[in-house]
């Protein structure tokens, strides 16, 4: 009975509760990515087809939003050190939000502000205080 207590226990400290999700959800797409990567290969096998012809994006995919969005996410990481979860949060969301609207317009400021602000504190609360797990 010990070794089934043991097996279901995870021993860390209080301020690694947060790194508990994103590990879960990486293995899980990892585990994801094999499976569909064996399920393409088994179609390729029974068809007899074995030409590869890379192809990520669609011909007339928006370069703008997809690029902007990486660097918006990369950008986004870095800012979670220097000005925590919160503040971080609701940048990313807006300029997110406008990059997807594609205007500046003033409605589209006004309802991208609050969104950002009221969804940012809404997680943070929900985590941080309901639930109690740490966020960066």
């Amino acid at each position: 009975m010990a070794v089934l207590k043991d097996l279901l226990t995870i021993e860390m400290t209080y301020s690694e509760y947060h790194l508990i999700f994103p590990r879960l959800v990486f293995k899980i797409l990892i585990f994801l990515i094999i499976v569909m990567f064996l399920l393409h290969l088994g179609k390729r096998i029974k068809t007899g087809n074995f030409t590869f012809k890379p192809k990520f994006f669609k011909g007339n995919y928006d370069k703008q939003k997809f690029f902007g969005t990486i660097l918006l996410l990369i950008g986004y990481v870095f800012l979670l050190e220097i000005i925590g979860f919160l503040a971080s949060s609701i940048l990313f969301m807006f300029v997110i939000m406008l990059l997807f609207v594609g205007n500046l317009k003033r409605k589209s400021i006004i309802v991208s502000v609050l969104n950002s602000v009221v969804t940012s504190f809404a997680i943070w609360y929900l985590f941080g205080t309901v639930f109690n797990i740490t966020l960066p």
